[in-house]
């Protein structure tokens, strides 16, 4: 009887070792696989965040690249035919070649007037260089825009857009507005009010 007993506990020991060996393995066995499950999961979440970045890039590229094609598209200047104070016709074709710093304005208006010494001094540093100053007078008659001219001393070219239809060409909607333009007749930039010398300059030099 005590013999029976003793393989009865035996058996239950190895039965008990058994069964905890086996619930290790099991437990070992799901945290291996929870283990592969996260870093399967952490490897497609890197991934599709590398994909998402790298698609981030590219738009970012392709939108830099729009932009920049966008800024080097060239817009020309439309061409006109005015007549100069002493009746001469002048087109902004014949400045090919040149900078040009053309200027729409009219004598009534204030800030106009204000800009023009500056614009006279602009005129007698670069007089001898590329640029050329065009300031169109807009709706006035020639002896209007002569008086002004004389008063003021001025000394670059004025023309007469007396029907202002140049000036709608250059959608001006206000005055004084610049229009600079490079030497192959396209748009620079463009400045609507008044401007001061050293403004005059840097829309100038920027020129390309």
């Amino acid at each position: 009887m005590k013999k029976i007993v003793i393989w009865i506990a035996i058996v239950v020991i190895i039965g008990a070792a058994g069964f905890t060996v086996y619930n290790y393995n099991n437990n070992l066995a799901k945290e291996k696989a929870q283990k592969e499950k996260l870093a399967q999961e952490k490897k497609a979440e890197e991934e599709k965040k590398s994909e998402e970045e790298k698609k981030k890039t590219e738009e970012e590229k392709k939108t830099a690249e729009e932009t920049k094609d966008k800024e080097e598209e060239k817009v020309p200047a439309p061409d006109f035919k005015l007549k100069d104070l002493k009746g001469n016709e002048v087109s902004l074709s014949d400045y090919k070649g040149k900078k040009v710093f053309l200027n729409f304005w009219a004598s009534w208006c204030p800030p106009c007037r204000a800009e023009m010494p500056d614009m006279e001094k602009l005129y007698q540093e670069t007089k001898d260089t590329d640029l050329v100053i065009l300031a169109v007078n807009l709706g006035e008659d020639r002896a209007t825009a002569s008086k002004f001219v004389k008063d003021n001393k001025l000394n670059f070219s004025i023309l007469l857009d007396d029907t202002t239809a140049i000036s709608m060409k250059y959608n001006v909607a206000s005055i004084p507005t610049s229009y600079f333009i490079d030497k192959e007749g396209n748009v620079s930039s463009r400045s609507i009010g008044m401007m001061t010398l050293d403004q005059m300059k840097e829309n100038i030099d920027a020129i390309k």
